[in-house]
C-alpha cells in the first residue's frame, strides 16, 4: 500500500513538472504584454507607416546653440526668386525656431552661371532692391550655395561646372564653418521653359537643356559627398519621371522656376536640414 502511494506521488510530481515546463516554453514562443487596462493580449507588430515622397513631417526642433543667426544664400534665379527678404525661408525658420532671430541675405542673381557667382563672391552686391557688402564681410553663420545648374556654360561643359562649383564651395568654407549645397527642384523635360513668360524653345533644345540641368544637379549632389558638405536635396525629392519633375513644384508661368508650392517645400527642407 505504501509502495502504491509513493509511486502515485512520484507520478503526480513528474506530471506537474512536465506541465510547468511546457507552459514556460509556450510563453517564450508566444510573448504577451499588458495593455493600459491591465488585460493580456498577444503582441502584434505595429503597422508600418509609409510617408508620401516629397513631404516634410514636422518634428520638434532641437534648441539652437545661439539666439541669432546670419544666413547667406548665393546662386542664380533659383535663389533670386526666393524673394528680396527670402520670405519663404524666413517663415519656415520662424515656425521651426520661434525664439531665434535670423538675418537672411539673398545674393541670388538671375541668369548667372557658377563662374559669375564665384567671381562676385568677394565683391559688393547690388541687385534689385538689395545692397549688401561682400560675403566675407557679413561673417555669416551659414552659407547656402545654389547649384547654378539652371544656367549651364555656353558651350555646355559639365566638367567646368564641377571644377568651378567646387572652387566656390571651398571659398565659402574659408568664410563659414557651416556651408550647405542646395540642389534645386528637378526640371521638367518636354515642358521645360513652356509658359506665357517662358523661353518656349523648340522641342529638341528644350529636352537638351533639361538634360544638361539634371547633369549639373547631379554634380552638386556628388560634390557634397566628395567635400563632406551637407546637401539640401530638392532635386531628388521632386523627381517624378526619372531625373525630371512632374510640374507640381514648377511655376506654370515660365516652366522653370519654383511655384509657390515649390518655394514653400524648399524653404521647409532648408529649415529642416540646417543644423543649429
Amino acid at each position: 500500500m505504501k509502495r502504491l502511494f509513493f509511486f502515485t506521488t512520484i507520478c503526480v510530481a513528474i506530471f506537474l513538472v512536465v506541465i510547468t515546463v511546457a507552459f514556460h516554453l509556450f510563453s517564450i514562443n508566444h510573448p504577451v504584454h499588458k495593455n493600459v487596462m491591465g488585460t493580456t493580449t498577444k503582441t502584434t507588430p505595429a503597422p508600418v507607416k509609409h510617408s508620401v515622397e516629397g513631404t516634410i513631417t514636422a518634428t520638434p526642433a532641437a534648441l539652437p546653440k545661439k539666439k541669432s543667426y546670419s544666413v547667406v544664400l548665393i546662386g542664380d534665379s533659383m535663389i533670386d526668386t526666393m524673394g528680396e527678404n527670402v520670405d519663404y525661408l524666413d517663415k519656415s525658420l520662424k515656425e521651426r525656431y520661434p525664439q531665434t532671430r535670423f538675418t537672411l541675405y539673398n545674393y541670388g542673381i538671375g541668369g548667372q552661371n557658377v563662374q559669375q557667382g564665384l567671381d562676385r563672391f568677394d565683391s559688393n552686391f547690388t541687385y534689385s532692391t538689395r545692397n549688401f557688402p561682400p560675403i566675407p564681410q557679413v561673417h555669416p553663420d551659414i552659407i547656402i550655395i545654389g547649384s547654378f545648374a539652371y544656367n549651364p556654360f555656353t558651350p555646355y561643359d559639365r566638367d567646368k561646372h564641377w571644377i568651378t562649383l567646387k572652387q566656390l564651395i571651398n571659398k565659402a568654407k574659408e568664410v563659414s564653418s557651416s556651408v550647405y549645397i542646395l540642389a534645386e527642384i528637378a526640371p521638367l523635360k518636354e515642358n521645360f521653359g513652356k509658359g506665357p513668360h517662358g523661353v518656349n524653345w523648340p522641342s529638341e533644345m528644350t529636352v537638351t537643356v533639361a538634360r544638361e540641368i539634371t547633369e549639373l544637379l547631379d554634380n552638386a549632389v556628388a560634390l557634397g559627398g566628395e567635400l563632406g558638405v551637407p546637401v539640401i536635396n530638392m532635386y531628388y525629392s521632386t523627381q517624378a519621371f526619372g531625373n525630371y519633375g512632374s510640374g507640381a513644384y514648377t511655376n506654370t508661368d515660365d516652366g522653370i522656376h519654383p511655384s509657390i508650392a515649390g518655394h514653400t517645400f524648399m524653404a521647409d527642407m532648408i529649415a529642416k536640414t540646417l543644423k543649429l
